[in-house]
């Protein structure tokens, strides 16, 4: 039995790597402060040679670094977190379709089913039931409309909101590469059908336009306690849409 999918244990991996990397940080930078003030006391011959930059450290440069060194380190972590974000529920939707034979044979089997329920419906009794519902909505007639629902519902019938499929998955799986940030609830509501609530909804959108405010120069830097937030926050929506996906959509169609 599936419990996530690939691109979640993806995404576990990369947000574990920039939780790894912020922890080695933390504990290097206030070392380098240690040693620093170690070399300038002159208990240390001086700092350890740097990987990757050459030459003799600029000791007033490094102190320079870090008072800002949580705030930037917080952008990154923060950048990375979004980013690995986008490109899993990208991916969630790769997974999905590749489950299913890929987005043509996906499209396939909605059309033969479609095609099943359109025949099913020139039933006589299912026919004489629908019927009875094409017309234009009357007020008046609403108990009329609801007990003929009722005998069909449960059959071989589909509804016209049923009957879309096909043209959902042709359209997802064409343009799914080229989805933005803002559309990634949209999806997950219609497409999947995740129950995101409104707070969820909002928080993703604050955090995107946080996202963009940093990718456009506006945001300098940020908090290395709010980037630690909004990786968590992003864990947590991934799992959630994740495991309704894979309960949901990871279904063997024959």
């Amino acid at each position: 039995m599936i419990t996530n999918t690939n691109a979640f244990f993806i995404l576990k991996q990369q947000i574990q790597s920039s939780i790894d990397f912020s922890v080695l940080c933390c504990q290097a930078v206030p070392a380098l402060k240690a040693y620093i003030k170690a070399v300038e006391k002159g208990s240390a011959p001086k700092l350890p040679d740097a990987d990757h930059f050459k030459g003799d450290p600029n000791f007033d440069q490094l102190k320079g670094y870090i008072p800002e060194y949580r705030k930037n380190l917080g952008k990154l972590m923060f950048i990375n977190s979004f980013s690995y974000f986008e490109a899993y529920f990208k991916s969630l939707i790769a997974e999905v379709l590749e489950f299913h034979g890929g987005k043509d044979a996906f499209v396939d089997r909605a059309k033969k089913r479609q095609h099943q329920h359109l025949v099913f419906a020139e039933g006589t009794d299912t026919k004489k039931s629908a019927n009875k519902l094409r017309e234009y909505a009357k007020p008046s007639k609403s108990f009329k409309y609801i007990k003929y629902t009722n005998k069909i519902e449960h059959t071989d019938f589909r509804f016209p909101s049923e009957l879309f499929a096909a043209f959902g998955i042709f359209e997802l799986g064409t343009n799914y590469s080229d989805l933005k940030a803002s559309q990634i609830p949209h999806v997950a509501q219609l497409c999947f059908g995740v129950d995101l609530t409104e707070s969820e909804v909002e928080s993703f959108s604050s955090y995107r336009n946080l996202r963009n405010s940093v990718a456009h120069g506006q945001t300098l830097t940020i908090d290395f306690n709010e980037a630690n937030a909004a990786n968590s926050f992003l864990r947590s929506l991934a799992l959630k849409i994740d495991k309704h996906v894979v309960k949901h959509f990871l279904v063997i169609e024959i």
